[in-house]
């Protein structure tokens, strides 16, 4: 494979440690390991997942542990790696996230590419989904009031906050019930509701960083969606698994689940959901340097977003034209777009506060504009004890680190003081 692959020992010790990183892992394996590994050493679990993953994007093919010859006997919780459609894939994820050994285990997994890809459309179904009665419409509103309840407590305490609560709410409550109907199929719109809730506790991974655990309720919430016939549904979870992408550097499939989000939309979408779609694609393709589609993405959400009638929205918009204009190197355009933001943003969503303060004064410090940068970074430590969540932690880290090389100023010594204390 390492030929076939014409990688050295070292290339492909880098992109183990690569992989390992997006775990939550930090590996130092240099080309002595892998000569091991070539003689016939089998290091211990997770890393030969974390091999094989490796070798699966160098090869553009999925290659199984076994084909590594790194397979040893199987480890407890094995097979939890075996996925499964729908809601039996969901009863067995969730009840294996309650369980402290299995979650760790599903955590060390790697992120595949292989997963990172938009789904063929759903065909009709042989038995038509049920219509729904009253104690259907009954359900669905609770499911409907509780993703609120999840969403509203993500936003402003981050995805770290209740996630397992989400969980147990999902065991114990949602899936016995959607079991109950085998023998007749549960209407769409408890599918669809359900759907939505799993695709908001996928984002709560993502937000943890728990990348492999965030693409199974994201590939479950895309089968629901599809299972109810809900477009929509599925678009924003392929919007989400995009900024998932991105988030990582898969930047191919990052553009490519933007744009079949964007396409998988129907007229039916809510204006909301379009405009989050439109401004992810925006900057994905922002990304990759593409400014004429960035520019028109941006401009077909800038029409959808008088439609919501929601601050948050407006918000949003700005936060992602701020990012748009911030890669395609307007950055007078990108500060007026994040205080924007700020200026819309609620209070009550203080995860996406934190995080555009925290580009605003990337941005500033980029510029070479120390103390507009410790200014506003002020801000993100006001927030920043309120809010669980390890995307917001790796930008704390990150900025701190960022202000190591200007440690004699004055203000970048008070806002580091303040700063270590929190991460005391």
């Amino acid at each position: 494979m390492l030929k076939e692959a014409r990688w050295t020992s070292h290339n492909f010790a880098v992109a183990v440690n690569r992989v390992a990183a997006e775990a939550g892992l930090t590996f130092h394996y240099d080309r002595t390991a892998v000569s091991h590994w070539l003689s016939g050493s089998r290091p211990r679990p997770p890393v030969p997942t974390l091999l094989a993953e490796a070798m699966s994007r160098r090869l553009g093919r999925h290659i199984a542990v076994a084909e590594t010859g790194m397979a040893d006997a199987p480890v407890a919780g094995a097979a939890l790696l075996e996925e499964a459609p729908g809601v039996q894939g969901l009863r067995q994820l969730v009840l294996a996230d309650l369980d402290p050994v299995r979650r760790t285990l599903l955590r060390e997994q790697p992120f595949r590419t292989d997963w990172a890809v938009v789904p063929d459309r759903p065909t009709a179904r042989a038995v038509p989904l049920a219509e729904p009665g009253p104690v259907e419409r009954g359900a669905w509103t609770a499911i409907e009031a509780m993703a609120s309840a999840f969403a509203a407590a993500g936003e402003e305490f981050g995805g770290g906050h209740a996630r397992l609560a989400l969980v147990a709410y999902l065991a114990t409550d949602i899936t016995p019930r959607l079991q109950l109907s085998r023998t007749e199929p549960p209407a769409s719109v408890s599918l669809s509701a359900t759907a939505g809730l799993v695709r908001l506790l996928g984002f709560m991974c993502f937000d943890s960083l728990y990348h492999h655990l965030a693409q199974r309720y994201y590939r479950i919430a895309l089968h629901l969606a599809g299972e109810a016939g809900d477009p929509a549904g599925q678009a924003a979870v392929l919007g989400s698994m995009s900024s998932q992408a991105r988030f990582l550097g898969h930047h191919r499939q990052m553009v490519l689940l933007a744009d079949a989000a964007v396409t998988r939309a129907d007229p039916s979408t809510p204006p909301g959901t379009r405009v989050a779609l439109l401004g992810q694609a925006a900057v994905a393709h922002a990304t990759l340097s593409d400014r004429t589609t960035a520019l028109v993405r941006l401009t077909e959400a800038e029409k959808h977003v008088d439609d919501t009638g929601s601050a948050a929205c407006r918000a949003e918009l700005a936060h992602r034209t701020g990012q748009v204009l911030a890669l395609l190197g307007d950055h007078h355009g990108a500060e007026r777009a994040w205080r924007e933001s700020l200026r819309q943003f609620p209070r009550t969503q203080r995860r996406s506060r934190v995080l555009t303060t925290h580009q605003l004064a990337e941005l500033h410090l980029r510029r070479g504009r120390l103390e507009p940068a410790c200014e506003t970074w002020q801000g993100f430590l006001d927030e920043y004890p309120y809010v669980r969540s390890v995307r917001v932690d790796f930008a704390f880290q990150g900025f701190r680190r960022l202000l190591e090389s200007h440690a004699e100023n004055a203000s970048v010594q008070r806002v580091v003081k303040q700063a270590n204390q929190l991460d005391g």
